[in-house]
C-alpha cells in the first residue's frame, strides 16, 4: 500500500474526526435506505447544524469559525473582504445620510463651500446703496448660490453612485458566485484525499480493499456549504450593520454627553473653594478612614488619574476622592501610597488619535485586570485594609471638546451621571481654563442659547488660531530693509534736525524701489539677512506642527448661523460693559429714532450732501495751499500733505461717516449713544490738527482732569482741613456734546487759542519767516487754526444706509477734536466762575462731562448750593448730587473714613469684565503685559496698601475665572505687585522714535526663536567694524565677514549727502570721504519687533453684523418694499474673511511691541480711562 493511500486511510479511520460519526448518525436517524436520500438528508442536517451555530455568532471571526474546517482557510480572505465591503458600504451610507441632511438644512459642509471670485469695485460705488450697486452684489450671490447648489447636488449624486457601487459588490448573486467557485475549487483540489476504502472478502475469508470511494460526509459538506453561503453572507452583513448602528449610537451619546458637560462646565467651576482643595479635602478624609495620614502641603497631586466608581458615589462632586493607590507597600515596613503618574493634558495639549487612545485603553484594561487578579491572590487573608487599597482601572484624561476621549463606560450611565463622570475625569487645568464661561448681555426680546453664550463670553478680544509660518520672519525682514534704506537715504540727504511730526505723517500708496546703498552698507544688511536665514532654519518643524487650536475655540459657523437665522447682531455696549446681542430691526429702529429727531438732525438729498462734501474738499485744498505758501515750518512738518490725505483722487468719491448707535444696557429702558466715526472723512485732518494744537492748553488748565492717574495724583497731594466738615459733590452734564452751542464754543476756543498762541510768540526779526514761534508765523498759524476748526466741526453729514443726515446742533461723537472743544468750553465757564479760588472748595475737577468737588460746608444742602450756583455752562444742564460719605467718580469710589480721604476701584453694575481669556491665542508675553498693566491701574485706584492688596486679590480671582493657571498668576503677582505700587504715580519718560528701529509683523509663535536685538547687533557691529578698519586702511576678503575696500566702479544712490555727515577713511594710503552711519544715530538705535494682532472675535462680529444687514438688503431686493436702512457691506472682502478668518491678519492700530515700556494705562485699557470717555460719551 502506498504511503498516500495509507495516509488517506488513517485520516478516514481517525476517531477524532466527527464527519464519519455524523454520517453513521444520519443513517440511523433518518432510516433512509437509498443512497440519494441519505445524501440529501445528510446535507440538510449539516446545513441545519451550521446555521444554528451561525445564528449565535457575534463577530465575523466567529462566523468564519463555523465554516467546515477544510474550507475555512480558503474562504477566510473572501469573507473578511466581504465584511470590509459591507463596512465601507455602511460608512458610505451614513456619509450620504449626513450629507443629504446637511444640504437639505442649508448647512453646506466646509469642504464643499464655494465663494464668488474677488472682483474689484470702487468703494464709493459699492457703498452707494443704489439699485445698480445692489444688483452687482445680487448677481454674484445668485451665481454663487447656483454654483453651490450644483456642487451640492453633484456631491450627493457622487455619494449615491458610490453607495450603488458597494451595493453591487455586496450583492448576494455576485458574492455567491465567487464563493461557490472557491468552495468547488477547494473540493476538487482535496477530493483525492476524501476517499474511503471499500472492503470485500474473498473466498478464503480474507478482507481486501476492493475500491476507494469519496466520503459521503465530504460530499455532503461541500453541498451543504454551497447551500448555506447566502446565510453566511447575510449574517456577516447583519453583524457589520449592527456594529455601525451601535457605533453611531455610542458616538451620538458621547457627543451629547460632551456637549452637555461642556455647557455645564461653567457651573461646575464657579467661584468658591478651588477644585484642587476639594480633591485634597476628600482625599484627606479617605486617607483618615484608612489610617494612612493626610496629604501634606508639599504633596503634589495636581492631576491624579481618575478611576471607575459606582455612579451613585461620584455624583456628589465635593465628596469625590481620586484614590489611585498603587499596589504594594514599601520595603521599610511603612506603607506608601503614591499616585499613578499622569501627564497633565491642558488647554494647549494636542489630542491623541482615536486608534492610539483605544489601543492604550485596551492595554491599560488588560494590565489592570492582570494586576487585580494578582492583588486578589496576594490579598487573601490580609484583612480589609489591603483590599481597600487594591488598584482599579484608570482612564486617559477626558476632554469634553473631544468626545472620542470619553470611555464607553458612560454608555450604561444616566445622562446626569455621564456628565458628572466627564467633569470628574477632566484634567483640572482643562476645567480651570473653561471658567471664563458666563452669560452675555442681551437687548430686549433677545434670547441666546447657553452654548452660544459660552462661546461669546470669551469676549471680543479673543484671538483666533493662525497657523504658524516661518515666512513671516523673512517678510518682516524684507519690509524692514526696504524702510531702513529709505531712512538712511533721507537722513543723509536732509540731516537729523529736519522738523518732522509723526502725527502728520502720511504713508505713501506707491511702493517705489528702495535706494541702493554703498557696498559696505549693503554688506551689513547681508549680515542681517544671514542671521534671519539661520534663525528660520533653526526653527524645528515639529515644534510648529504641534501648535494647534485651543480646545475652547468658539464654534464660528454655529454662532454665525444662529445670528443670521435670528437676525441678531453683536455690538459693543456703552461704558464698555461687555458685548451685547441685539435684534437687527431693534438696532435699526433705535438708530433711526435718533436721526429722525428734527431737533438734532435734518435729512438731505444725496446731491445736497455731495455739494457739502465737495465744498469741504475745496476748503481743505485751500487750507493746504495756505500752509504751503505762508508757513514754512508747518509745511516742513508735512501739514499740507496731511490736510489732503483724505481727499478722493477723482474729487467726487467721498467717504461719509457711517452712523451707528451703541446700546446703553445700564439704562432702563435701554438707551442708545449715537456715534459718527469721521476717521476717513475728507475734513477729519482739519479736526486732528485742531485737537493737536489744543492739547497744550488743555494740559495747562487746572480744572480739567486728564484721567484716573492725574486725578488721584492730585488727590494724594491734597490736604483737607480736618477741623471743618466736608462733602463730596458730583455733577453730570446731560447730553453734553449735542447741547453745546457750536458757534459759541468755536468762538470761545478760538479766543483761548489766540491768547495762548500770542503769549508764546516771539518778536519779529529779519528772519521771522524761519522762526516757527515768531509773531508773523503765529498769526498765519492762527488763521489756519480758525479755518480748520470751522471746516472740521460744522456742516457735519452722516450716512445711514442710503439716507443722508446733517447734524444741526452741538458737537458730534466721533470727530477728532470734539473732546478737546468740550473740555475747553467747560473750562471757559470754570475759569470765569473762579471755582478754584473759592474758599469753600477744597478740590474741583472735571473729566469732560463729569464734575467732582470736595466742598467745605455745614450741611449737604449748602455744599450742593456752593457748586450748583457757581458752575453753570451756557446751553447745558448739569445734574448735581451730594454725599457726606462717598461717591463714584470715573473708575473709583471716593469715600471718607475716619475723617480722611480714601478711594478704591469701582466696577459698574453689569460689567462683564471681559479680560483676554487664557484660551485666547495671544502670546504669553502679551497676556503678562496686560496683567501687569492691570496692577498699575489698580495701584493708582487705591489710596492705601491694604485696599490695593484687596483689589489685587479680586484681580487674581478674575484672572482665574478667565481660565489662567493659578501658579502663573501668582508668579506674575509676586514679581510685580510691590514695584507697581511704588511707581503708581511715577511719570513716564516719552520714548523717541529716532532711537528705535522696528520690524513690523503680526503675532506668531515663530517669533519666540527670533531676537531683534541680535539682528541689530549683527548689522551694527559689522558697520562699526568696517569704519574702524577703513580708518586704518585695514581691509579683508574673509567670506564670513568681508571688510572690503570701497569699489570706485560701484554705483549707489547716496549721491546727495550733507557735508557734515561724511567721514574720512584710507584706501591704499589715499584719503577718501564716505557717508558715516555713526553720525545719523543708527548704530545706537534699539531694535524691536512690533506685532499686530491676528483675527479676533471683534472682527468676525463686525462681519456677521454686516452679513445680517446684507441679508435684509437681499430680502428687500427679491420681495420688494422700501429701501432698507442698513450698513453697507463689502461683499468680496468680508466673504473671504469669514471663509479664512484664522489665516488673515487684520490691520490694527493696536500694536504690541516687544520689550517696550508700557504705555499709559488709559490708552492701554480703554475701559478705564481717557479713551473710554472721549469716544463713548
Amino acid at each position: 500500500m502506498s504511503s498516500q493511500y495509507s495516509a488517506a486511510f488513517s485520516r478516514a479511520m481517525s476517531p477524532t474526526l466527527d464527519a464519519l460519526t455524523q454520517a453513521v448518525v444520519n443513517n440511523t436517524v433518518f432510516g433512509v435506505n437509498d443512497e440519494a436520500g441519505r445524501h440529501n438528508a445528510l446535507i440538510d442536517e449539516l446545513a441545519t447544524v451550521v446555521i444554528k451555530k451561525i445564528a449565535e455568532c457575534r463577530s465575523v471571526d466567529q462566523v468564519i469559525d463555523c465554516v467546515f474546517f477544510d474550507y475555512r482557510a480558503a474562504l477566510r480572505e473572501f469573507l473578511l473582504n466581504l465584511a470590509s465591503w459591507c463596512d465601507k458600504r455602511e460608512t458610505v451610507k451614513a456619509s450620504l445620510e449626513r450629507l443629504e441632511s446637511a444640504v437639505s438644512a442649508g448647512n453646506t459642509p466646509n469642504r464643499l463651500k464655494v465663494k464668488a471670485p474677488e472682483f474689484q469695485l470702487t468703494k464709493e460705488f459699492a457703498d452707494a446703496g443704489s439699485a445698480e450697486a445692489l444688483r452687482v452684489s445680487t448677481t454674484f450671490s445668485t451665481a454663487r448660490d447656483a454654483f453651490q447648489k450644483a456642487i451640492n447636488d453633484g456631491a450627493v449624486q457622487a455619494k449615491k453612485d458610490e453607495l450603488a457601487f458597494w451595493d453591487d459588490k455586496c450583492a448576494l448573486n455576485s458574492c455567491y458566485e465567487a464563493a461557490a467557485l472557491i468552495v468547488k475549487a477547494t473540493y476538487d483540489d482535496r477530493k483525492s484525499s476524501y476517499k474511503l476504502p471499500v472492503f470485500s472478502t474473498d473466498n478464503k475469508g480474507v478482507r481486501r480493499i476492493a475500491e476507494w470511494v469519496v466520503s459521503p460526509q465530504k460530499k455532503a459538506e461541500c453541498s451543504a456549504l454551497q447551500t448555506i453561503l447566502p446565510a453566511i453572507f447575510s449574517h456577516i452583513k447583519q453583524i457589520v450593520n449592527m456594529r455601525h448602528r451601535a457605533l453611531a449610537i455610542k458616538i451620538e451619546k458621547k457627543r451629547m454627553t460632551a456637549a452637555t458637560a461642556d455647557v455645564e462646565m461653567a457651573d461646575a467651576t464657579k467661584p468658591g473653594p478651588s477644585i484642587q482643595s476639594l480633591i485634597d479635602k476628600g482625599l484627606n478624609a479617605r486617607l483618615k478612614k484608612l489610617n494612612l495620614g493626610s496629604v501634606g502641603k508639599k504633596a503634589s497631586f495636581r492631576n491624579p488619574s481618575p478611576i471607575i466608581l459606582d455612579t451613585n458615589y461620584y455624583s456628589n462632586y465635593p465628596d469625590f476622592v481620586w484614590p489611585e493607590f498603587v499596589q504594594g507597600s514599601s520595603t521599610s515596613g511603612q506603607e506608601s501610597w503614591p499616585f499613578e503618574t499622569q501627564v497633565v493634558v491642558d488647554a494647549f495639549a494636542t489630542q491623541a488619535s482615536n486608534q492610539g487612545f483605544q489601543q492604550g485603553r485596551q492595554q491599560e484594561e488588560r494590565e489592570g485586570e492582570s494586576s487585580r487578579q494578582e492583588q486578589r491572590s496576594k490579598g487573601k487573608g490580609k484583612g480589609k485594609s489591603l483590599d481597600a487599597r487594591s488598584t482599579v482601572a484608570s482612564f486617559t484624561s477626558v476632554r469634553p471638546a473631544f468626545p472620542n476621549s470619553i470611555p464607553d463606560d458612560i454608555l450604561t450611565m444616566t445622562k446626569t451621571d455621564a456628565v458628572s463622570f466627564v467633569h470628574l475625569h477632566t484634567p483640572i487645568s482643562f476645567l480651570l481654563a473653561g471658567q471664563y464661561r458666563s452669560s452675555v448681555h442681551c437687548s430686549p426680546g433677545v434670547s441666546v442659547p447657553v452654548d452660544v453664550a459660552n462661546d461669546l463670553s470669551l469676549g471680543l478680544n479673543y484671538m483666533f488660531f493662525t497657523l504658524p509660518s516661518k515666512s513671516l520672519i523673512m517678510q518682516a525682514w524684507n519690509d524692514f530693509q526696504r524702510r531702513i534704506r529709505w531712512r538712511i537715504y533721507f537722513l543723509f540727504k536732509e540731516g537729523m534736525n529736519k522738523p518732522f511730526d509723526p502725527d502728520y505723517g502720511v504713508s505713501s500708496k506707491k511702493k517705489e524701489k528702495p535706494p541702493v546703498l554703498p557696498q559696505y552698507m549693503e554688506l551689513g544688511l547681508s549680515m542681517g539677512r544671514r542671521y534671519v536665514q539661520r534663525t528660520i532654519a533653526s526653527i524645528p518643524e515639529e515644534a510648529l506642527t504641534e501648535m494647534r487650536k485651543h480646545a475652547f475655540s468658539p464654534k464660528r459657523d454655529k454662532i454665525r448661523k444662529f445670528l443670521i437665522d435670528n437676525n441678531y447682531v453683536i455690538t459693543m455696549t456703552d461704558k464698555n460693559l461687555g458685548l451685547a446681542v441685539s435684534e437687527r430691526d431693534w438696532i435699526l429702529r433705535n438708530e433711526l429714532n435718533l436721526l429722525e429727531d428734527e431737533r438734532n438732525y435734518e435729512e438731505l438729498e444725496f446731491e445736497v450732501a455731495q455739494e457739502v462734501m465737495k465744498s469741504k474738499m475745496i476748503q481743505m485744498q485751500t487750507l493746504a495751499r495756505t500752509v504751503e505758501d505762508e508757513h514754512l515750518f508747518l509745511f516742513e512738518l508735512g501739514l499740507s500733505r496731511f490736510f489732503l490725505s483724505n481727499v478722493p483722487e477723482d474729487g467726487s468719491s467721498f467717504k461719509y461717516p457711517q452712523f451707528h448707535g451703541i446700546p446703553k444696557i445700564h439704562k432702563k429702558p435701554t438707551g442708545f449713544r449715537p456715534i459718527i466715526p469721521c476717521h476717513s472723512v475728507v475734513f477729519n485732518p482739519a479736526a486732528k490738527f485742531v485737537s493737536k494744537e489744543l492739547k497744550p492748553i488743555i494740559k495747562s488748565t487746572p480744572s480739567i482732569i486728564h484721567g484716573t492717574k492725574d486725578l488721584f495724583t492730585r488727590l494724594s497731594q491734597l490736604r483737607i482741613d480736618s477741623k471743618r466738615q466736608w462733602y463730596f459733590v458730583t455733577g453730570d452734564v446731560v447730553a453734553f456734546y449735542p447741547n453745546i452751542p457750536l458757534d459759541l464754543c468755536i468762538e470761545i476756543v478760538c479766543s483761548m487759542y489766540e491768547e495762548w498762541l500770542l503769549n508764546a510768540s516771539e518778536e519779529n526779526t529779519a528772519l521771522a519767516h524761519i522762526n516757527p514761534n515768531s509773531l508773523e508765523n503765529n498769526l498765519v498759524k492762527l488763521g489756519i487754526f480758525k479755518r480748520a476748526i470751522e471746516i472740521g466741526n460744522t456742516q457735519l453729514i452722516t450716512q445711514h444706509g442710503s439716507r443722508y443726515f446733517r447734524q444741526k446742533n452741538g458737537l458730534a461723537m466721533g470727530v477728532a477734536d470734539s473732546p478737546d472743544l468740550a473740555n475747553l468750553f467747560g473750562a471757559h465757564f470754570e475759569i470765569k466762575s473762579k471755582i478754584l479760588d473759592h474758599p469753600n472748595v477744597a478740590f474741583y475737577g472735571r473729566y469732560i462731562d463729569d464734575c467732582f468737588a470736595i466742598v467745605y460746608a455745614e450741611s449737604e444742602a449748602l455744599a450742593l448750593n456752593h457748586i450748583k450756583e457757581t458752575i453753570m455752562f451756557d446751553g447745558c444742564v448739569i445734574e448735581w448730587a451730594v454725599s457726606s460719605s462717598g461717591c463714584q467718580f470715573l473708575d473709583a469710589f471716593i469715600f471718607k473714613e475716619s475723617g480722611k480721604l480714601h478711594w478704591k476701584p469701582f466696577v459698574k453694575t453689569g460689567n462683564n469684565r471681559e479680560r483676554i481669556p487664557w484660551v485666547s491665542h495671544h502670546p504669553l508675553d502679551v497676556k503678562r503685559g496686560v496683567y501687569i498693566g492691570e496692577l498699575s491701574r489698580l495701584a493708582v485706584l487705591c489710596s492705601t496698601k491694604e485696599i490695593y492688596i484687596g483689589a489685587i486679590r479680586d484681580l487674581n480671582a478674575l484672572y482665574l475665572m478667565r481660565g489662567y493657571p493659578e501658579n502663573l498668576v501668582m508668579s506674575w503677582c509676586k514679581k510685580n505687585i510691590q514695584e507697581r505700587w511704588e511707581k503708581r504715580f511715577a511719570l513716564r519718560v516719552a520714548e523717541h522714535d529716532e532711537s528705535i528701529l522696528v520690524l513690523k509683523t503680526r503675532f506668531d509663535q515663530v517669533w519666540n526663536w527670533f531676537s531683534a536685538a541680535e539682528l541689530g547687533k549683527t548689522i551694527t557691529e559689522y558697520w562699526s567694524a568696517w569704519y574702524e578698519h577703513a580708518e586704518k586702511d585695514l581691509y579683508s576678503a574673509d567670506s564670513s565677514r568681508p571688510l572690503i575696500k570701497p569699489d570706485p566702479n560701484y554705483v549707489h544712490d547716496l549721491d546727495d549727502v550733507r557735508p557734515e555727515l561724511f567721514t574720512q577713511i584710507l584706501v591704499d594710503g589715499e584719503t577718501e570721504f564716505v557717508p558715516d552711519l555713526r553720525k545719523i544715530g543708527l548704530l545706537g538705535s534699539r531694535w524691536i519687533v512690533s506685532r499686530k494682532r491676528n483675527t479676533n472675535l471683534f472682527d468676525l462680529a463686525n462681519v456677521w453684523k454686516k452679513t445680517v444687514f446684507r441679508k435684509l438688503d437681499e430680502d428687500i431686493a427679491e420681495k420688494g418694499g422700501v429701501v432698507p436702512e442698513t450698513q453697507n457691506v463689502n461683499e468680496t472682502y468680508h466673504s473671504a474673511l469669514v471663509e479664512a478668518a484664522e489665516q488673515i491678519s487684520i490691520e490694527s492700530d493696536n500694536e504690541i511691541i516687544l520689550h517696550r515700556r508700557s504705555i499709559s494705562q488709559e490708552r492701554e485699557h480703554p475701559e478705564f480711562g481717557r479713551i473710554s470717555k472721549s469716544y463713548n460719551r
